[in-house]
C-alpha cells in the first residue's frame, strides 16, 4: 500500500475475552476507504464480533480501535452513537423494516433523523439509493407487498442513504435463497466502486463473494490468512 493512501479504520491489539464465539485475541488490522472487506472464517472464528467492534457496535475488553486517526475508546456512548449515525451504515441478516410504511418512507427516515434533510433533500437523496439498489419504481409501494430479496435491497438503500463512509454488512441476505443470495450480494459489491463506501462484510457465502478486495481469514480469535495486508504502521499517528 503507498503511504499517501490514508487509513479509514484500524484495531491495534484488540481483545475480547468471553465464549469461544465472542473471543478475540490481540487481533491488529487496518481497512482503507473505497474496498470491499470480507471477514471469514469457522462459527468459532470471532468474524461477528470484530465486524460490530470495527462498526463501534461494541467494545474490546481490550486495544484500540482507531476511525480516521482518531481512536474511539474513550469515546462515551453518545459520542460513540454521534460517530456512528455520521459515518456509518448497517445491514443485517434480517431487513428491520417497518412493513406498513412505504419503501420511500423507510429508506427517507433516517434522513429526517439523523441527516436533518428537508423533504426536497431527502427525496433526491431517496430516489438516488433506490435508484443503485434497482427499486427506483418501488418507492411507494408497501415494505410488506414486496419480496423477502427486495426487503433485503430496501435495507441496503436505507443504509446508504445517509452517505456513510463505511458500511458494515453482518451476514445480510442471510435468508434468502442462493440465487437471490448472489444478486445481492453482487449488488453490496458494487457499492465501494459506485458510491465510495467502504464495506466490511461477514456473510453466509463465505469466500464464495466474487471479486471482493481483500479476505482476512479469522480463525479462534485470530489473523490467519490476510490475501492484502495493510501496515498498520502506516496509520496516521493520532495528535
Amino acid at each position: 500500500m503507498s503511504g499517501s493512501t490514508p487509513l479509514l479504520l484500524r484495531a491495534e491489539a484488540v481483545s475480547h475475552h468471553g465464549t469461544p464465539l465472542e473471543e478475540l485475541r490481540a487481533v491488529s488490522l487496518a481497512i482503507e476507504p473505497r474496498k470491499f472487506t470480507l471477514l471469514s472464517g469457522p462459527a468459532d472464528s470471532g468474524t461477528g464480533l470484530l465486524l460490530r467492534i470495527l462498526g463501534l457496535l461494541d467494545r474490546p475488553d481490550a486495544g484500540e480501535v482507531w476511525f480516521e486517526a482518531h481512536p474511539t475508546s474513550a469515546l462515551d456512548e453518545a459520542e460513540r452513537m454521534k460517530l456512528r449515525n455520521q459515518a456509518f451504515g448497517y445491514v443485517f441478516a434480517e431487513p428491520f423494516l417497518l412493513d406498513s410504511f412505504s419503501v420511500a418512507e423507510n429508506v427517507a427516515m433516517p434522513l429526517f433523523k439523523i441527516n436533518g434533510l428537508d423533504i426536497e433533500q431527502a427525496r433526491i437523496r431517496t430516489a438516488q439509493v433506490l435508484d443503485f439498489a434497482g427499486l427506483a419504481g418501488a418507492a411507494d409501494f408497501r415494505v410488506a407487498d414486496l419480496s423477502v430479496s427486495d426487503q433485503h435491497k430496501i435495507a441496503l438503500a436505507r443504509a446508504l442513504a445517509i452517505a456513510p463512509r463505511v458500511l458494515i454488512a453482518q451476514d445480510a441476505g442471510s435468508q434468502l435463497s442462493q440465487q437471490d443470495l448472489r444478486e445481492y450480494l453482487a449488488l453490496l459489491r458494487m457499492v465501494p466502486e459506485a458510491l465510495g463506501v467502504a464495506v466490511i462484510a461477514t456473510s453466509p457465502a463465505g469466500s464464495d463473494i466474487i471479486g471482493a478486495d481483500r479476505e482476512i481469514r479469522l480463525a479462534a480469535g485470530e489473523v490467519a490468512a490476510d490475501s492484502h495486508p495493510v501496515a498498520i504502521e502506516e496509520a496516521p499517528a493520532h495528535e
